[in-house]
């Protein structure tokens, strides 16, 4: 029974996986606020949350603490974009500071575990859980600025979720890169440029 509810999590990893793979892309190229880059990052949100829990699940049946980990820092990545959009007066709810705690504490392991994989995600995940937990801490002016870079918030999450489901592909489907890690670490050295010139292009006067 455990290793067919393994197998029924494992397939739904793989269709969610794809599906967010193509759909991200094509929230990425279409314009951004037009009906198809709302509707393909929708689907997108929707297919990493599968690919987060499913993933997060199967880490703690198997007991592979790498996996949960990278899980944890998907699943912040695409619910933080998610949040950014739709958390209109910038002040988190229960439920945002439970996923800002579980976030820290991961990212804490992955730092704390000193591999190089996961200390870099450590690192990244820590710099992203601040930048958008900040405000929290700020007076009302500042937490009001911070309101108007909704938008620059959502872009740099959600394409930092899809350079996240790029390297799952990369690190499934290709075997001849070595050393590992590199294959880990490529998408991302290569994404976050990317990321800071969204954001600079994108972002408001205020």
């Amino acid at each position: 029974m455990k290793e067919v509810a393994l197998n029924i999590l494992l397939y739904i990893h793989i269709v969610t996986g794809t599906s967010a793979l193509l759909t991200g892309a094509v929230a990425l190229l279409a314009q951004k606020g037009n009906k198809i880059h709302r509707k393909a990052g929708l689907i997108f949100f929707y297919s990493m949350l599968g690919v987060a829990l499913s993933a997060f699940t199967i880490s703690v049946v198997k007991n592979i603490p790498f996996l949960l980990a990278i899980s944890v820092f998907s699943f912040y990545l695409n619910y933080s974009g998610y949040r950014a959009l739709k958390n209109k007066a910038g002040t988190f709810t229960w439920y945002d500071w439970a996923v800002t705690v579980l976030s820290i504490l991961t990212a804490t392991y992955m730092i704390y575990t000193r591999t190089i994989v996961l200390l870099v995600f450590g690192i990244l995940l820590c710099i992203v859980v601040f930048r958008n937990s900040l405000a929290q801490f700020q007076n009302e002016e500042k937490r009001k600025q911070a309101r108007k870079k909704r938008l620059i918030a959502h872009l740099g999450n959600m394409t930092g979720t899809y350079i996240a489901t790029v390297t799952a592909f990369l690190v499934v489907n290709v075997n001849f890169v070595k050393p590992g890690w590199l294959l880990w670490l490529l998408p991302t050295a290569v994404g976050l440029p990317f990321i800071f010139y969204q954001l600079k292009k994108h972002r408001p006067k205020v």
